[in-house]
């Protein structure tokens, strides 16, 4: 999980976001130089220039010609964003196709994935290019799945990288503080939730927080997640007679059951502690097998959809309410990781 810093952050969100950046194996954040609001660019490029000299950060700044007007700087002297730290530059709208290779000169360059054309990147064959998504504040105005995964398909089908966003989850930035989504259905959800689920649509997208920090228990699920492919799965309920769940991961078995995914390796002779069961075997909740089911006694199912109540399975535990969604984004063969919360 990677980060962002912006002209408009406040001094004390600043160094917030600069801490949890510092904790992350690779450190590059990215920034904004034509926010219409921000003032003072020259000011923030120094304070840039501070982390990159201290810290070892480095920036992929998002650039348009106002940019350059607001810097008082000709295209020919961009080179001298370097100064700042800034490693790479992401090109918004208001450049020609021209003019996004006398960049590539000086640097890397992203262009935006959410609008991009195959035209355009075919214009720049031969470049170092990057596809990185757009955010938007609009509520209502973010992308739908399909589309996302339609324009990955362009960069995928020229062994380009995609970089992608999540909103945050802790502070929300201007103009309207109501979340800077790339997908509109996550506005408003946890980071991550939000994150297991962009990279399970497009496993290859690396992905920046678009603003301010994470939940630290989200940022390590999502860590986790990103290292070892493994799903943290925060429980309630748990019957003692499961706590033996948080020990350890668990496989999902391979077989891809309507009703439930099946934990390998929890077949036992033992029964919950006590019986609590819900109106229904909802989706989300651990059911075990009872005795009455001979050799499969003990086994865990995870629910996929709710089922009617039956007399040889008991609820043992359930997922967390605010990560229910998660469930619908798991694979026959993932592994999995329950944390008690």
């Amino acid at each position: 999980m990677l980060f962002s810093l912006y002209p408009t952050d406040s001094s004390q969100l600043r160094a917030a976001v600069v801490a949890q950046a510092l904790a992350q194996p690779e450190r590059l954040v990215f920034t904004s130089f034509h926010i219409p609001e921000s003032e003072g660019l020259l000011a923030y490029g120094e304070y840039l220039r501070g982390l990159h000299e201290d810290h070892g950060l480095t920036f992929c700044g998002d650039v348009s010609p106002a940019t350059l007007d607001k810097l008082s700087i000709r295209l020919d002297e961009i080179g001298r964003l370097r100064d700042w730290g800034v490693v790479r530059l992401r090109i918004d709208y208001g450049f020609t196709a021209e003019q996004i290779r006398r960049i590539a000169r000086e640097f890397p360059i992203a262009v935006n994935a959410s609008t991009v054309n195959a035209g355009l990147l075919d214009e720049l064959a031969g470049l170092e290019v990057i596809g990185w998504h757009n955010y938007y504040p609009r509520p209502e105005t973010g992308l739908e799945p399909g589309f996302y995964l339609a324009q990955n398909r362009l960069f995928a089908e020229r062994g380009l990288p995609v970089y992608g966003f999540i909103p945050g989850e802790v502070s929300f930035r201007a103009p309207l503080f109501a979340g800077l989504p790339l997908l509109e259905q996550q506005r408003h959800r946890n980071s991550y939730r939000n994150a297991v689920e962009l990279l399970t649509l497009s496993p290859e997208v690396k992905i920046f927080c678009a603003e301010g920090t994470l939940l630290p228990e989200h940022l390590r699920w999502i860590d986790r997640f990103e290292q070892s492919g493994e799903v943290t799965l925060p429980l309630t309920g748990l019957d003692p007679s499961v706590g033996f769940l948080v020990e350890h991961p668990w496989r999902l078995r391979v077989e891809g059951a309507e009703a439930s995914f099946r934990l390998e390796g929890t077949r036992a002779a033992r029964t919950p502690s006590r019986i609590v069961n819900a109106d229904q075997r909802l989706c989300g909740s651990l059911q075990m097998d009872l005795a009455g089911y001979g050799r499969y006694c003990g086994e865990i199912h995870l629910m996929r959809t709710d089922r009617p109540l039956h007399h040889l399975q008991a609820r043992v535990a359930e997922i967390a309410s605010p990560y229910l969604g998660l469930v619908d984004l798991l694979r026959p063969g993932m592994t999995v990781r329950f944390e008690q919360v």
